[in-house]
């Protein structure tokens, strides 16, 4: 009866004192209630201090049903639920972007062994090209020379540069032949043919 007495009082005239002494008198053994789902004191203690305050907060509309412990303990426990479900959800949304990362890192290792051994394959074709073709084929391809600009610098006809430049289109992709769907999904694409 004197629960109904301070829960009248809290509501009704914002009796800080009444609200007080259901806080000290139920605290110790919500905390150990709270406990008992979260196992982590200081989570404990925020669990009741959240269900003390939303009442403080909303006490004008205070009205539990039955007894102010049934209330307290059926709000504790729904608060730890509560906070074990969102605990639940975080780990499982943390550990799905972990292994998100990890297939996408991995895929990412992947991609890059295979462009490297493709660009290896395309300096070995280079490489390979007769002097005066890979001479030309680099000034376009790697210096961004024009055609006019290489036959300029090295006095020789358009003709000559345009011939030349076919040669070594066409050599490198005989040679990179194998490699052909990963240099057309690359970008390596662009900065050799």
């Amino acid at each position: 009866m004197k629960e109904k007495l301070w829960v009248r009082r809290v509501r009704e005239d914002d009796d800080r004192e009444a609200f007080e002494k259901i806080f000290r008198e139920y605290y110790k053994r919500l905390h150990g209630f709270a406990y008992t789902y979260v196992e982590e004191r200081t989570a404990a203690e925020d669990i009741v201090q959240s269900v003390f305050l939303k009442i403080w907060t909303d006490r004008k509309n205070w009205d539990p049903p039955g007894t102010v412990k049934q209330y307290l303990f059926a709000s504790v426990r729904n608060e730890a639920l509560n906070i074990l479900r969102h605990e639940k959800i975080v780990i499982e949304t943390r550990e799905s972007v972990i292994e998100s990362f990890r297939e996408h890192h991995q895929a990412k290792k992947a991609e890059t062994a295979e462009t490297e051994a493709l660009r290896l394959k395309i300096e070995e074709g280079i490489e390979k090209l007769p002097h005066r073709c890979r001479q030309i084929f680099l000034l376009n391809r790697r210096s961004g020379l024009t055609y006019t600009e290489i036959a300029d610098y090295l006095g020789i006809s358009i003709n000559t540069v345009n011939t030349q430049m076919g040669r070594a289109l066409k050599s490198l992709r005989d040679t990179l032949s194998d490699y052909l769907p990963a240099l057309v999904s690359g970008s390596i694409i662009s900065f050799f043919f």
